[in-house]
Formats: C-alpha cells, sequence, structure tokens
C-alpha cells in the first residue's frame, strides 16, 4: 500500500503546489528508502524468504529520520543557519538519515557510490590535512550534518527534489505504458519497419530500443526486454554471438539519449543548467537521431559483407495493421510532448500524460488497465524509483559535500590549468574522468559528480552551459558498453551467451558516434540556433558516420581494398572537420569529400561487376 499511496500522493502533487522543499522531499525519502530494505533484505534466503528484524529495525529508523524532518522542517526553515546550534536530536535522526540512505543505496547499485560519498564525507571532515589546492578549513561534525539533513542544501536538494516531483512521474508515465501494452506495440512496429530490411532482426533491435529508450531511459532493462527477443534471433539469421550482444547493447544504450525520457540525468541537466527541459530534449533528437544511423549502416555493412537475409514478410506484422490495432497508446506520449511545448512544466506535463494513459487504454481490450492492473503500474512506479531515489539521495549528498567544502572552484582550477587554455584537451580531460569513475558508478551518479565539478571549468573555457553538460551527459553512458567494467554489454553477452569482453569491444567499434558527437557538441554548430547551421552539420555528420562503417568493415559491394578504406577513413574524416565551422566554409569541404566518396565507391563497385563477368565467362 506504501508503494501505491506514494505513486498517487505524488501525480496529486503534480496538479497542486507542492509542501515546501524539506516537506515534499523528505516524505519522498520516507516512503522509498524503507522499501529499499523490504525489498531488498540483507539475507535474501531467509526460510520465509522475507525481510529479517534487522530490515524491519532499518526501515523503522529510516522512517523515524525523514519523518523528524518533516515536523522540523518549519523550525529547520526559521533558524539561523550555521549560527543556532544543533540540537542533539537533530544530529542523531540525520546520522540515521544518511546511515540509512548508504545502506539503501549499497543494496540497490552497489557499494561504490558508498565508498565515494564517504571518501567525501571524509575530506570534508579532514580539509586542513590534504595538499596544495585540495586543502580547505574544514568542516566540524555537526557543521556537516547541519548541511547535509538541516538544509535544502545537501541531502534534500535539487536532485531529491527532481526525484521526488517530476522525475518520479516520468517514472509512472513508463511503467503505465509498459503496463498497458505499449511495449508490444514498439515491439511489433519495429518488426514491421525494419523487419524485412537486410540484417532484419538487428535492425529491429536498434528501432525498439529507441522507442523502447524513450519509455525507460535504461539501458541494462531495455536490454533485458528487448534483447530476450532480437538476440537469438539475429544470431539465428547469422550474426556471431558477440555481436548480436553487441548490437543490442549500443541500440539499448542509445535508448537513454533519445528524448523525451533520457533517464534521470536529463532532469537533473534542466535544474543544473536552467536551461528549459524542453530545449535539451529539442536539441538532443539530432544527436541521438545520428547516433542510431551510425549503428544502423554498421549493422547493414555487416550484414552485407555476411549476406544475411532479411525476415520473411509472411513471418512480420504489417504496419497498417499495428497501427490499427495499438496505434492508439501513442496519444499520451504526444499529449506529453504537446504539453511540454507548450510551457507546461515538467511535473504537470508527466502527470497529466499518465492520467492520459488510463484514459487512453479504456479504447482496445488488449490495453486495458483493469483496476488489478492500475494497481500493479502504481506499485511498479515505486518499485522502480526504489532504485533511483537511493541513487539520487547519496549523490545529493556528494553535491552537498562538494558545496560545504568549495570542492568545485578547486577541481574547477585544476582542469582549467591541467588543459592549459585548450578545449580539446579539457574535454580529453572529462572524457577520462568520466570512464574511470563510470567502471564503479551507475550513469546517473557519475554525471552529476561529473557536471558538478567538470562543467563549470568548460564553461569557463567558453563553452555554452549546456554543451558542457551535453558532453558530460553523453561521455557519462560510455563506461556502460566499454571494457572492462560494462554492465549493459555483460548482460546482453550473458543472453547471448558470448564472451562477455569480446562484446564490449565490439560495442567500441559500433558506438563510435558517442565517442565522436560530444566533440561536436564544442567545435560544430549542432547547439546553436541557426537552424541552416544545424541542418548542414548533421547532414556532413551523418555522411561521416555513414561512411566510417565501410572502411572499418571493409565492405561495399565486394570486399574493399586497403587503399579504399583509407581514402573512406580520410573522407570520413574531411566530413567531420566540414562540421568544426560554420556552413559557408564547410560546404567546399563537403563537395569534395562527396565526389571523392561517391567515385571510390562507384570504382569498387565497378570492379565488383568486371570481376562478376570474368568470372561467369571462366
Amino acid at each position: 500500500m506504501a508503494s501505491v499511496g506514494l505513486t498517487v500522493f505524488t501525480l496529486y502533487m503534480g496538479f497542486h503546489i507542492t509542501l515546501g522543499p524539506i516537506v515534499t522531499r523528505a516524505a519522498h525519502l520516507m516512503v522509498v528508502i524503507p522499501l529499499a530494505f523490504l525489498l531488498y533484505p540483507a539475507r535474501k534466503r531467509l526460510p520465509h524468504g522475507g525481510p529479517s528484524p534487522v530490515d524491519y529495525f532499518l526501515a523503522a529508523a529510516a522512517s523515524a529520520a525523514f519523518a523528524w524532518a518533516i515536523v522540523s522542517a518549519e523550525r529547520f526553515e526559521a533558524r539561523f543557519a550555521y549560527f543556532d546550534p544543533v540540537e542533539p536530536l537533530d544530529l542523531v535522526f540525520g546520522v540515521l538519515a544518511l546511515v540509512t540512505v548508504f545502506e539503501a543505496t549499497r543494496r540497490t547499485v552497489g557499494s561504490s557510490i558508498v565508498v565515494i560519498n564517504l571518501v567525501f564525507i571524509v575530506y570534508a571532515l579532514t580539509g586542513p590535512y590534504w595538499p596544495g589546492v585540495l586543502q580547505h578549513k574544514g568542516t566540524s561534525f555537526p557543521f556537516l550534518i547541519e548541511h547535509l539533513y538541516m538544509l535544502s542544501d545537501g541531502l534534500f536538494n535539487f536532485i531529491t527534489g527532481i526525484m521526488a516531483t517530476f522525475l518520479f512521474t516520468f517514472l509512472a508515465f513508463g511503467a503505465f505504458l509498459r503496463v498497458s501494452g505499449a511495449d508490444r506495440f514498439f515491439t511489433d512496429f519495429a518488426f514491421a519497419v525494419a523487419g524485412n530490411r537486410r540484417g532484419g532482426p538487428a535492425k529491429v533491435a536498434i528501432i525498439s530500443s529507441a522507442l523502447m529508450g524513450m519509455l525507460s531511459g535504461s539501458t541494462v532493462s531495455n536490454v533485458a526486454t528487448t534483447g530476450t527477443m532480437t538476440i537469438p534471433m539475429m544470431i539465428r539469421m547469422g550474426f556471431k554471438p558477440h555481436e548480436a550482444g553487441a548490437i543490442e547493447s549500443t541500440a539499448s544504450l542509445g535508448g537513454a539519449l533519445m528524448p523525451p525520457l533520457m533517464g534521470a540525468g536529463v532532469f537533473i541537466m534542466a535544474a543544473f543548467t536552467g536551461v528549459p527541459l524542453v530545449t535539451i530534449l529539442g536539441y538532443s533528437i539530432i544527436p541521438a537521431v545520428l547516433y542510431f544511423a551510425s549503428i544502423y549502416f554498421h549493422i547493414d555493412s555487416k550484414a552485407r559483407k555476411r549476406g544475411i537475409k532479411p525476415i520473411p514478410l509472411d513471418q512480420l506484422p504489417r504496419v497498417a495493421e499495428v497501427a490499427k490495432t495499438q496505434g492508439h497508446v501513442v496519444l499520451p506520449i504526444l499529449v506529453l510532448i504537446s504539453l511540454l511545448l507548450m510551457d507546461y512544466t515538467p511535473f504537470f506535463a508527466s502527470s497529466a500524460s499518465v492520467l492520459t494513459i488510463v484514459a487512453v487504454s479504456m479504447l482496445r481490450q488488449s490495453t486495458r488497465l483493469t483496476p488489478p492492473k492500475l494497481l500493479a503500474a502504481l506499485e511498479a512506479t515505486t518499485r522502480v524509483a526504489v532504485t533511483v531515489s537511493s541513487l539520487s539521495a547519496s549523490a545529493a549528498v556528494i553535491y552537498g559535500v562538494i558545496t560545504a567544502t568549495g570542492l568545485l572552484v578547486k577541481v574547477t582550477s585544476i582542469l582549467l590549468s591541467a588543459a592549459d587554455g585548450s578545449v580539446f584537451i579539457a574535454i580529453v580531460l572529462i572524457a577520462a574522468m568520466s570512464y574511470i569513475l563510470g567502471m564503479g558508478l551507475p550513469v546517473t551518479a557519475s554525471y552529476v559528480l561529473i557536471a558538478a565539478l567538470g562543467a563549470p571549468a568548460l564553461a569557463d573555457m567558453g563553452l555554452p552551459i549546456l554543451a558542457a553538460h551535453l558532453i558530460i551527459f553523453w561521455f557519462s553512458q560510455d563506461s556502460t558498453i566499454t571494457p572492462p567494467i560494462c554492465m549493459t554489454a555483460f548482460v546482453a553477452a550473458s543472453i547471448a551467451e558470448a564472451s562477455p569482453m569480446r562484446t564490449g569491444w565490439e560495442c567500441v567499434r559500433m558506438a563510435k558516434a558517442l565517442y565522436i558527437l560530444p566533440f561536436m557538441f564544442a567545435f560544430s554548430d549542432l547547439l546553436s540556433e541557426s537552424p541552416t547551421e544545424i541542418l548542414f552539420d548533421f547532414a556532413v555528420l551523418f555522411c561521416a558516420l555513414a561512411l566510417l562503417p565501410l572502411a572499418l568493415e571493409g565492405y561495399w559491394t565486394r570486399p574493399l581494398r586497403l587503399l579504399e578504406r583509407a581514402i573512406l577513413s580520410l573522407v570520413s574524416a574531411g566530413f567531420l572537420k566540414s562540421a568544426l565551422g560554420p556552413a559557408e566554409a564547410g560546404w567546399p569541404w563537403a563537395v569534395v569529400m562527396s565526389i571523392v566518396a561517391g567515385a571510390t565507391l562507384v570504382r569498387s563497385a565497378r570492379r565488383a561487376e568486371s570481376e562478376d563477368r570474368e568470372s561467369i565467362e571462366q
């Protein structure tokens, strides 16, 4: 009942004024943190299969800690921060809140972020003992608890606030769509559109993962849902197991880059930057399309090379039939996008869209949200939120320590010094930082930490704040598919029964756009206000990403010679160069590159035809 109640309460708040920052956020944590102990018990093999007394004790302690924050909220807001003494009970409940959040995070997403939290707390308490620029005057224990528990700058800061409001309702939006059967529509639609094309199952994986990603924003859940169907089918059609796993992994990662739901990070980005959510989503469409196009071309080249046939038409659904029987489930997505474009708040837009799902589901019996299904959707929302909320609360603590110690300014200074004025070097350093931290942190936590520390440095070097954050957001995704620790690739490899490391390295080959496009955010006009510049950069980047797979796979209509592959690699780089500046300066490069690419491919095709004729004559 607590799960159902929290979802109903949050949806209700979407249409009304919230209860104030501390009360709203503490009330949210008062439900989800105790649920973490009950849903993820410490000892999973108890005879009765449920939580142990320790789990119930921790759940009660968490409830008490956040209940105290709720009843004390008015007093917290009225006192003089950092001047009035911290009461003993505030210290006790503050410590309980932090301990239970850390333990809930450890159980739901792992211990890495908890270790980082503890390092930051030790850093806050031992400031005078750190060397060089990292040194600070230090904070006392009561000061730290006050900052993290009694003010809206710590545990109850904007990160937890986002989770307690519109991120929660966006999770509800995805959960309600899934329970109503929208995921079936997306899969059937993908098969109808792409199943009969060369390498059909792989292209189905791209489209279905893109559509499913709009619901979940989670790479692992995408693999777990669409991958169980597409990976075995790809293997049967002729792809190697590690290739099938890599295709599904890279396509699923793209779901986290595809608007309108791009995971928790995009909502935090809106709060970090002050840029409206709809603006961020709008600028994210073309990079996401480029990412999926690059995978599509890579798969097409590989399927052409292997001679992999499409799925027979008689085994596929028809687009018109899918649209007729299931197309109504798209209406809530259109309502969500329309409300965002009309400048309604994300909280209101997502809450209204959830109610739209309930109404629209009644149009067909196959999607109807009956009372049992409705309760399941309400409960599923909170169950998903338990993990994200625990992670968000831990990220909020990290950000709180950063603001309390002045670490933000220090790291910015270090990055600026190391980059020595070069934006390119600064981005490379950010990429390295993201990759290293991402080995142990979930994507959202990695983004929050690096954005807090690195985005100001990029902004100080002249990059627009949105470009800085999109660079970090994209790089924060790479560790999920890049060896040695690549959880999304590992999940896909387990389904494909393939080598995880081999699957991971194949992901790197396929997801090249993930490593290229962040640099384009800095040096091209993809984020400019000129439609002409954006469309020109889209066109030349599209050409670059279309030619690169041919060079990597070494196949067009026949195997490409080494010289032809080298030429296509240079042409791809030339297209990239033409995007590095205004269209007026770039179009001559683009024309030359187009002529060279066309001549190379035509020559290769004619050579293949000549070889075929000679073979027939012999």
